[in-house]
């Protein structure tokens, strides 16, 4: 016989922090169970990624403490994380502080600063001259059997608010993203491809991204839905030679099916709510990636394997 607690609710509500990337969700109308007032807890995600190809290790850790006791769904998912960040691939690593704090369920907001480093392998990092420059798959296939690849490293500096709302079985969330890039590129290079973001990011300058989410939750422990997702890098005349005018558009915009499937949820334990997450997504607008380079019926495919730890007792 199954656990109590592995019902309904802290299923759904498992799918929609997995999906979430671990940012809490409001409470659904039924019986939750009881927050902890302080936790250590542990994220983990493992994300495969095609078009473009890419392979990810995510962990987020640190110390939670809800910031004052409520029990209305408007106000009892409320908390201050403080921890750290590192996401590790063949690559290379990004890692350091971050701080969210969470003063209603319905809105979460992190600040985080990480270290970025490139070990100069898989073809990572590549630069270029100018933000006009190809950074296509072809393109950087090409720089790899040139060794154009290097080891670098810079900074990023991150701001994210993350809104959510649900009205019955629908979910709807936004998260956007405003990063500060400075990362220290070799000779007069001036811009660098990113495959997170994949574009072409300012060595010194900002980025924008968003994620737009509408979940289904009525299936649980499945969570279905849609994500529309764009990026956007913001050039300035120090991102082009001497000279030259910005002539193309590196910022992109995707939309496709989101899906999580939350295996069991046992509440704050040791090793909990083990999840497969999918996101399958066409690009409406990509340089590369609309038949220039690479076919516009070839999808972006993210597949991820989730789960969450709690190292304190619970209470």
């Amino acid at each position: 016989m199954e656990s109590s607690t592995r019902t309904t609710v802290p299923l759904t509500r498992a799918a929609l922090l997995l999906l979430g990337l671990w940012l809490p969700t409001p409470v659904l109308a039924q019986t939750a169970p009881p927050l902890p007032e302080r936790r250590l807890v542990i994220n983990s995600l493992l994300v495969a990624r095609l078009n473009p190809l890419g392979l990810e290790l995510q962990t987020r850790g640190g110390y939670q403490r809800r910031l004052y006791p409520h029990e209305g769904p408007l106000f009892r998912d409320n908390f201050l994380f403080v921890g750290v960040y590192p996401k590790l691939s063949p690559a290379g690593i990004k890692v350091g502080p971050v701080v969210e704090v969470q003063p209603l369920s319905i809105f979460n907001l992190r600040l985080s600063a990480e270290y970025v480093g490139f070990f100069g392998a898989q073809g990572f990092l590549q630069s270029r001259p100018s933000a006009n420059a190809d950074a296509s798959d072809t393109a950087r296939d090409d720089g790899k059997a040139a060794g154009q690849h290097y080891s670098a490293s810079g900074m990023r500096l991150a701001l994210e608010p993350f809104v959510q709302m649900k009205l019955g079985p629908v979910a709807v969330r936004n998260r956007f993203a405003a990063e500060y890039w400075s990362m220290g590129l070799r000779g007069e290079d001036r811009v660098w491809y990113d495959a997170t973001l994949d574009t072409l990011v300012p060595g010194k300058g900002f980025t924008l991204a968003n994620d737009l989410d509408v979940l289904f939750l009525g299936l649980p422990p499945l969570v279905v839905g849609a994500r529309y997702s764009l990026v956007e890098p913001l050039y300035t005349p120090r991102h082009l030679e001497a000279g030259e005018a910005l002539t193309v558009d590196n910022g992109h915009q995707r939309v496709g099916l989101l899906a999580a499937y939350v295996f069991y949820d046992e509440g704050y334990t040791a090793f909990n709510k083990p999840a497969v997450i999918l996101n399958v997504a066409w690009y409406l607008q990509h340089r590369f990636r609309t038949g220039a380079d690479v076919n516009r019926a070839m999808p972006y495919l993210l597949l991820g394997f989730a789960f969450q730890s709690d190292l304190l007792d619970g209470t």
